[in-house]
Protein backbone atom coordinates (compact mmCIF):
# COMPACT_ATOMS: atom_id res chain seq x y z
CA UNK A 1 0.00 0.00 0.00
CA UNK A 2 2.82 2.38 0.88
CA UNK A 3 4.60 1.86 -2.43
CA UNK A 4 1.37 2.15 -4.39
CA UNK A 5 0.35 5.39 -2.66
CA UNK A 6 3.84 6.80 -3.17
CA UNK A 7 3.74 5.93 -6.88
CA UNK A 8 0.29 7.49 -7.33
CA UNK A 9 1.41 10.69 -5.60
CA UNK A 10 4.55 10.89 -7.69
CA UNK A 11 2.63 10.36 -10.93
CA UNK A 12 0.13 13.06 -9.93
CA UNK A 13 2.94 15.54 -9.43
CA UNK A 14 4.80 14.44 -12.57
CA UNK A 15 1.73 15.12 -14.72
CA UNK A 16 1.29 18.60 -13.22
CA UNK A 17 4.99 19.34 -13.43
CA UNK A 18 5.20 18.13 -17.04
CA UNK A 19 2.46 20.56 -18.06
CA UNK A 20 4.57 23.43 -16.69
CA UNK A 21 7.76 22.28 -18.39
CA UNK A 22 6.22 21.38 -21.77
CA UNK A 23 5.53 24.97 -22.77
CA UNK A 24 8.99 26.06 -21.64
CA UNK A 25 10.77 23.28 -23.49
CA UNK A 26 9.02 23.80 -26.83
CA UNK A 27 11.14 26.75 -28.02
CA UNK A 28 14.34 24.83 -27.25
CA UNK A 29 13.54 21.71 -29.23
CA UNK A 30 15.56 22.76 -32.28
CA UNK A 31 18.75 23.57 -30.34
CA UNK A 32 20.00 20.00 -29.91
CA UNK A 33 23.76 19.62 -30.40
CA UNK A 34 23.80 15.89 -31.00
CA UNK A 35 25.64 14.87 -34.15
CA UNK A 36 25.42 11.32 -35.54
CA UNK A 37 28.64 9.35 -35.76
CA UNK A 38 29.81 7.97 -39.08
CA UNK A 39 32.39 5.21 -39.36
CA UNK A 40 35.65 4.49 -41.10
CA UNK A 41 35.76 0.74 -40.66
CA UNK A 42 35.25 0.31 -36.92
CA UNK A 43 36.52 3.81 -36.10
CA UNK A 44 34.11 6.69 -35.25
CA UNK A 45 34.10 9.65 -37.63
CA UNK A 46 32.29 13.00 -37.49
CA UNK A 47 31.66 15.75 -40.04
CA UNK A 48 33.63 18.93 -39.31
CA UNK A 49 33.56 22.30 -41.09
CA UNK A 50 37.22 23.34 -41.24
CA UNK A 51 38.08 26.76 -42.69
CA UNK A 52 34.68 26.93 -44.38
CA UNK A 53 34.64 23.52 -46.05
CA UNK A 54 33.13 20.20 -45.09
CA UNK A 55 35.65 17.60 -43.92
CA UNK A 56 35.65 14.25 -42.15
CA UNK A 57 37.58 13.82 -38.89
CA UNK A 58 38.32 10.63 -37.02
CA UNK A 59 37.49 10.81 -33.29
CA UNK A 60 40.34 9.54 -31.12
CA UNK A 61 40.28 10.26 -27.37
CA UNK A 62 43.79 8.80 -26.98
CA UNK A 63 45.46 11.18 -29.45
CA UNK A 64 46.12 14.87 -29.98
CA UNK A 65 44.35 16.62 -32.85
CA UNK A 66 46.08 16.40 -36.24
CA UNK A 67 45.27 17.44 -39.81
CA UNK A 68 45.86 15.35 -42.90
CA UNK A 69 48.62 16.93 -44.97
CA UNK A 70 46.83 15.74 -48.14
CA UNK A 71 43.81 17.86 -47.17
CA UNK A 72 45.64 20.89 -45.70
CA UNK A 73 48.90 21.40 -47.56
CA UNK A 74 49.36 25.06 -46.71
CA UNK A 75 51.42 26.05 -43.70
CA UNK A 76 55.00 26.34 -42.49
CA UNK A 77 57.18 23.26 -42.10
CA UNK A 78 58.36 22.48 -38.57
CA UNK A 79 60.61 19.76 -37.13
CA UNK A 80 59.73 20.08 -33.44
CA UNK A 81 56.10 18.94 -33.61
CA UNK A 82 55.01 16.39 -31.00
CA UNK A 83 52.19 13.97 -31.81
CA UNK A 84 50.49 11.94 -29.08
CA UNK A 85 48.65 8.64 -29.55
CA UNK A 86 47.79 5.63 -27.41
CA UNK A 87 51.37 4.35 -27.87
CA UNK A 88 52.99 7.52 -26.55
CA UNK A 89 54.30 10.91 -27.67
CA UNK A 90 56.79 11.19 -30.54
CA UNK A 91 58.55 14.09 -32.24
CA UNK A 92 58.06 14.41 -35.97
CA UNK A 93 58.33 16.80 -38.89
CA UNK A 94 55.05 18.37 -39.91
CA UNK A 95 53.44 21.45 -41.32
CA UNK A 96 51.80 23.82 -38.89
CA UNK A 97 48.42 24.91 -40.27
CA UNK A 98 46.20 27.66 -38.86
CA UNK A 99 42.48 27.25 -39.55
CA UNK A 100 40.35 30.40 -39.44
CA UNK A 101 37.72 28.34 -37.62
CA UNK A 102 36.77 24.76 -36.87
CA UNK A 103 33.06 24.06 -36.44
CA UNK A 104 30.99 21.04 -35.43
CA UNK A 105 27.24 21.64 -35.47
CA UNK A 106 26.71 25.04 -33.82
CA UNK A 107 29.93 24.89 -31.80
CA UNK A 108 33.11 26.42 -33.18
CA UNK A 109 36.66 27.33 -32.24
CA UNK A 110 38.38 30.29 -33.91
CA UNK A 111 42.02 30.41 -35.10
CA UNK A 112 42.95 26.78 -34.53
CA UNK A 113 46.64 25.95 -34.99
CA UNK A 114 47.31 22.25 -35.68
CA UNK A 115 50.09 20.06 -37.12
CA UNK A 116 49.46 18.39 -40.47
CA UNK A 117 51.00 15.04 -41.38
CA UNK A 118 50.19 12.36 -43.93
CA UNK A 119 47.20 10.36 -42.67
CA UNK A 120 46.67 8.47 -45.93
CA UNK A 121 47.29 5.12 -44.26
CA UNK A 122 44.23 5.57 -42.03
CA UNK A 123 41.97 6.42 -44.95
CA UNK A 124 43.35 3.59 -47.06
CA UNK A 125 42.59 1.08 -44.32
CA UNK A 126 38.86 1.82 -44.42
CA UNK A 127 38.34 3.10 -47.93
CA UNK A 128 37.39 6.69 -47.01
CA UNK A 129 39.35 9.90 -46.93
CA UNK A 130 40.14 11.13 -43.43
CA UNK A 131 40.90 14.87 -43.28
CA UNK A 132 42.06 14.93 -39.70
CA UNK A 133 41.89 13.52 -36.20
CA UNK A 134 39.71 15.18 -33.57
CA UNK A 135 41.77 14.39 -30.50
CA UNK A 136 41.36 14.80 -26.77
CA UNK A 137 42.55 18.44 -26.81
CA UNK A 138 39.88 19.72 -29.22
CA UNK A 139 37.21 17.36 -27.89
CA UNK A 140 37.67 19.04 -24.52
CA UNK A 141 37.46 22.56 -25.97
CA UNK A 142 34.32 21.61 -27.89
CA UNK A 143 32.73 20.13 -24.75
CA UNK A 144 32.23 16.78 -26.49
CA UNK A 145 30.38 13.85 -24.92
CA UNK A 146 30.50 10.62 -26.93
CA UNK A 147 27.64 8.12 -26.68
CA UNK A 148 28.75 4.92 -28.40
CA UNK A 149 25.54 3.11 -27.53
CA UNK A 150 23.42 5.69 -29.38
CA UNK A 151 26.20 6.38 -31.90
CA UNK A 152 26.09 10.14 -31.34
CA UNK A 153 28.39 12.85 -30.05
CA UNK A 154 27.12 15.92 -28.20
CA UNK A 155 29.01 19.20 -28.48
CA UNK A 156 28.47 21.99 -25.98
CA UNK A 157 26.94 25.23 -27.21
CA UNK A 158 25.97 28.53 -25.62
CA UNK A 159 22.85 26.91 -24.17
CA UNK A 160 24.94 24.29 -22.33
CA UNK A 161 27.27 26.95 -20.95
CA UNK A 162 24.30 29.04 -19.87
CA UNK A 163 22.77 26.01 -18.14
CA UNK A 164 25.96 25.43 -16.14
CA UNK A 165 26.04 29.10 -15.17
CA UNK A 166 22.40 29.04 -14.04
CA UNK A 167 22.96 25.85 -12.03
CA UNK A 168 25.93 27.42 -10.23
CA UNK A 169 23.95 30.57 -9.41
CA UNK A 170 21.00 28.57 -8.18
CA UNK A 171 23.14 26.33 -5.97
CA UNK A 172 24.52 29.40 -4.19
CA UNK A 173 21.00 30.60 -3.45
CA UNK A 174 19.91 27.12 -2.33
CA UNK A 175 22.78 27.07 0.19
CA UNK A 176 21.62 30.46 1.50
CA UNK A 177 18.05 29.16 1.84
CA UNK A 178 19.16 26.03 3.70
CA UNK A 179 21.02 28.31 6.12
CA UNK A 180 17.86 30.39 6.61
CA UNK A 181 15.85 27.23 7.31
CA UNK A 182 18.38 25.93 9.84
CA UNK A 183 18.43 29.23 11.72
CA UNK A 184 14.61 29.43 11.60
CA UNK A 185 14.92 32.82 9.90
CA UNK A 186 11.38 33.07 8.54
CA UNK A 187 11.90 36.38 6.78
CA UNK A 188 14.97 35.19 4.89
CA UNK A 189 13.41 31.83 4.07
CA UNK A 190 10.24 33.47 2.75
CA UNK A 191 12.41 35.31 0.22
CA UNK A 192 13.50 31.89 -1.08
CA UNK A 193 9.94 31.09 -2.17
CA UNK A 194 8.29 32.43 -5.29
CA UNK A 195 5.12 34.41 -4.44
CA UNK A 196 3.14 31.91 -6.54
CA UNK A 197 4.91 28.76 -5.34
CA UNK A 198 3.03 25.46 -5.63
CA UNK A 199 3.98 23.00 -2.88
CA UNK A 200 2.84 19.39 -2.86
CA UNK A 201 3.51 17.86 0.55
CA UNK A 202 1.92 15.94 3.40
CA UNK A 203 -1.21 15.07 1.43
CA UNK A 204 -1.75 18.77 0.79
CA UNK A 205 -1.56 21.02 -2.25
CA UNK A 206 -0.44 24.46 -1.10
CA UNK A 207 -0.58 27.50 -3.36
CA UNK A 208 1.27 30.74 -2.72
CA UNK A 209 4.05 31.90 -0.42
CA UNK A 210 1.85 32.49 2.64
CA UNK A 211 0.40 28.97 2.57
CA UNK A 212 3.85 27.43 2.08
CA UNK A 213 5.35 29.50 4.91
CA UNK A 214 2.53 28.46 7.23
CA UNK A 215 3.38 24.82 6.45
CA UNK A 216 7.11 25.26 7.20
CA UNK A 217 6.46 27.49 10.21
CA UNK A 218 4.11 25.06 11.96
CA UNK A 219 6.17 21.97 11.20
CA UNK A 220 9.76 23.11 11.58
CA UNK A 221 10.37 26.70 12.71
CA UNK A 222 8.79 26.52 16.15
CA UNK A 223 10.98 23.83 17.67
CA UNK A 224 13.68 23.79 20.32
CA UNK A 225 16.32 23.07 19.26
CA UNK A 226 15.62 24.30 15.68
CA UNK A 227 15.18 21.69 12.96
CA UNK A 228 18.24 21.07 10.78
CA UNK A 229 17.94 20.50 7.04
CA UNK A 230 20.51 18.82 4.78
CA UNK A 231 19.72 18.60 1.08
CA UNK A 232 21.49 17.01 -1.88
CA UNK A 233 20.32 18.21 -5.29
CA UNK A 234 21.02 16.39 -8.57
CA UNK A 235 19.89 15.98 -12.20
CA UNK A 236 19.73 19.67 -13.01
CA UNK A 237 17.93 20.73 -16.20
CA UNK A 238 17.93 24.34 -17.39
CA UNK A 239 14.78 25.46 -19.24
CA UNK A 240 15.04 29.06 -20.34
CA UNK A 241 15.45 31.08 -17.14
CA UNK A 242 14.31 28.20 -14.93
CA UNK A 243 16.06 25.13 -13.54
CA UNK A 244 14.38 21.96 -12.32
CA UNK A 245 16.13 19.28 -10.34
CA UNK A 246 15.70 16.24 -8.11
CA UNK A 247 16.78 16.17 -4.49
CA UNK A 248 17.16 14.01 -1.39
CA UNK A 249 16.83 15.58 2.03
CA UNK A 250 17.19 14.82 5.73
CA UNK A 251 15.63 16.89 8.52
CA UNK A 252 16.80 16.41 12.11
CA UNK A 253 14.22 17.71 14.58
CA UNK A 254 13.01 17.25 18.13
CA UNK A 255 10.61 14.60 16.83
CA UNK A 256 13.34 12.59 15.12
CA UNK A 257 14.94 12.21 11.71
CA UNK A 258 12.96 12.59 8.49
CA UNK A 259 14.30 11.36 5.17
CA UNK A 260 12.70 12.07 1.83
CA UNK A 261 13.12 12.92 -1.80
CA UNK A 262 11.49 15.19 -4.28
CA UNK A 263 11.53 17.33 -7.38
CA UNK A 264 11.56 21.11 -7.60
CA UNK A 265 11.75 23.96 -10.05
CA UNK A 266 13.42 27.31 -9.36
CA UNK A 267 13.24 30.46 -11.42
CA UNK A 268 15.08 33.73 -11.18
CA UNK A 269 13.34 36.95 -10.24
CA UNK A 270 14.68 40.23 -8.89
CA UNK A 271 18.21 38.83 -8.97
CA UNK A 272 17.40 35.80 -6.78
CA UNK A 273 16.56 32.17 -7.46
CA UNK A 274 13.28 31.23 -5.80
CA UNK A 275 11.45 27.91 -5.53
CA UNK A 276 8.43 28.06 -7.84
CA UNK A 277 7.28 24.44 -7.63
CA UNK A 278 8.15 21.67 -5.18
CA UNK A 279 6.99 18.18 -4.42
CA UNK A 280 8.58 16.19 -1.64
CA UNK A 281 7.69 12.77 -0.33
CA UNK A 282 8.57 11.45 3.10
CA UNK A 283 10.26 8.10 2.70
CA UNK A 284 10.76 7.28 6.37
CA UNK A 285 10.68 8.79 9.82
CA UNK A 286 13.04 7.68 12.58
CA UNK A 287 11.61 8.79 15.94
CA UNK A 288 13.86 10.56 18.43
CA UNK A 289 13.24 7.77 20.93
CA UNK A 290 15.39 4.79 20.06
CA UNK A 291 13.28 2.21 18.33
CA UNK A 292 12.44 0.66 15.00
CA UNK A 293 12.24 2.81 11.90
CA UNK A 294 8.64 3.68 11.16
CA UNK A 295 7.67 3.94 7.49
CA UNK A 296 4.80 6.29 6.76
CA UNK A 297 2.74 6.82 3.65
CA UNK A 298 2.86 10.44 2.53
CA UNK A 299 3.14 12.34 -0.68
Amino acid sequence: MVKRAFAVAWIRFAVRFASICAAMLAPLATRAQETPLEHCGALPVVEVVAAGRSTRFLIDTAATSILNLKSFAEGAARRDVHVTSWSGTTATSAREVTLSELKVGLTKIIAVKLPAIDLSAIGNSCGRRIDGILGVDLLGKLGATIDLKRQTVHFADANDSRGIELESEMNRDIDHCVGAFNSADERAFAECLDPKIVLFAANSDLYGREAAMSYFRNRYFRQTPPAHLAIRASSFHAIGEAVWYEYNFTIESAQGRIRGRGMAMCRKSEGHWRVASMHHSLVEIEPAVVGAVVTRNSD
